[in-house]
Formats: structure tokens, C-alpha cells, sequence
């Protein structure tokens, strides 16, 4: 509930630029709020499960969204807050820009021509490849460490969590003149204990 309420808190930042607001009318901002708070919804609370269980809860908020479950109470006005997008994949396949008020696929922003290329004396251990989840992943983390949002990448071993993390700290964070953020990697393992 924590990593929610941060999520939203941050989101909801955006009406204090007089900028972003300004070009709102009420029926605009109440939709950008509806869809900072279902982006919020996803990447806090839906994202806790593992993939298994990512269809069923993708079915049920959206059944929640359209206020098709019995037993809620519904939106005002019969309200549907879902993005039409959302018909065409999983609600975790698309990311909310509140700049644009639109969610786009997590894909929509590479650059086809650029990614993955590598060069002829890059070292395995180096390569990342470019997929929905480096993309949704990384993006997500450089959010949460923009925002001082803790977080915490849990999963098997070897799905490439460090290297997404790794990624995201060396080679996204500090971009320009400034170095904004520092890092100290420390390694843990099964054998790892307290002295």
C-alpha cells in the first residue's frame, strides 16, 4: 500500500506545474487523474504477483474498471475508466504519460533502427537486449530512484534483475555534465551471513 501511495503522490506532483495545468479543463484533468491512478494501481499493487497470476488479475481490474463486478459499488455516473488500449493486451503492456495523457505499449518509444546493436567487441556479460520487460523494468526503476521511491526486484535466479538494475545505474541515470547519483554495489549470496 506504501509503494502506492508514493506512486500517486508523485503522479498527482504533476497539478502543482502551473504549466500542466493550465491547458486542463475539469473533464481533461479528471481523466488524467483517473489514469495516474490506475497506472498507480498497476505498477504498486498488481505488480506484486508473479506471472502466473498476471492474466487473472489483469481480467479482474479490468472487470472492476468497467464496473462490471457484482457486489462494488460502481464509478459515478457508470463511469468506465479503462483505456480503450487496454483491449489489445495485458494492463501490463502499457505505460501512462500524463504529458500526453495517453497510454502507449512500453515498445512505442524505441527506436527500431538503434536498439540492439551491438558492437563487434562487446562482451557477452554486457549485452542487453532490448524486450518489453528491460523496457518496462527500466523504466520503472528510474522512476522510483528519480522520485526516491524504494523498490525491490524479487524473482528466480537468472532473469537478469542485477542487469537491469545495473543498466538502469550506470548507463540512464547520469546523463550530461552533472553526475547526480552515485552508486556502491555490494554482493550477497546463499553463503552471505551477518559477520
Amino acid at each position: 500500500m506504501q509503494a502506492f501511495l508514493r506512486i500517486w503522490g508523485t503522479l498527482l506532483k504533476r497539478f502543482n506545474d502551473a504549466s500542466f495545468t493550465a491547458e486542463l479543463d475539469k473533464r481533461q484533468a479528471t481523466g488524467v487523474i483517473d489514469n495516474m491512478f490506475l497506472f498507480s494501481v498497476i505498477w504498486s499493487l498488481c505488480i506484486t504477483c508473479n506471472s502466473e497470476y498476471r492474466r487473472p488479475i489483469d481480467t479482474y481490474l479490468k472487470k472492476v474498471c468497467d464496473g462490471s463486478v457484482e457486489n462494488l459499488p460502481k464509478f459515478q455516473n457508470n463511469k468506465k475508466i479503462l483505456p480503450t488500449s487496454f483491449d489489445r493486451g495485458l494492463i501490463y503492456d502499457y505505460c501512462y504519460d500524463p504529458d500526453k495523457n495517453e497510454w502507449r505499449h512500453w515498445m512505442a518509444d524505441t527506436d527500431k533502427d538503434q536498439i540492439d546493436k551491438f558492437g563487434k567487441d562487446a562482451a557477452v556479460q554486457e549485452i542487453i537486449v532490448t524486450t518489453v520487460d528491460t523496457v518496462r523494468y527500466s523504466y520503472i526503476q528510474r522512476f522510483c530512484i528519480i522520485n526516491e521511491i524504494p523498490t525491490l526486484f524479487v524473482g528466480p535466479t537468472g532473469t537478469g534483475k542485477s542487469v537491469y538494475i545495473q543498466n538502469v545505474l550506470m548507463n540512464q541515470l547520469n546523463k550530461g555534465d552533472e553526475v547526480k547519483y552515485q552508486f556502491i554495489e555490494i554482493g550477497f549470496s546463499a553463503q552471505t551471513h551477518c559477520n
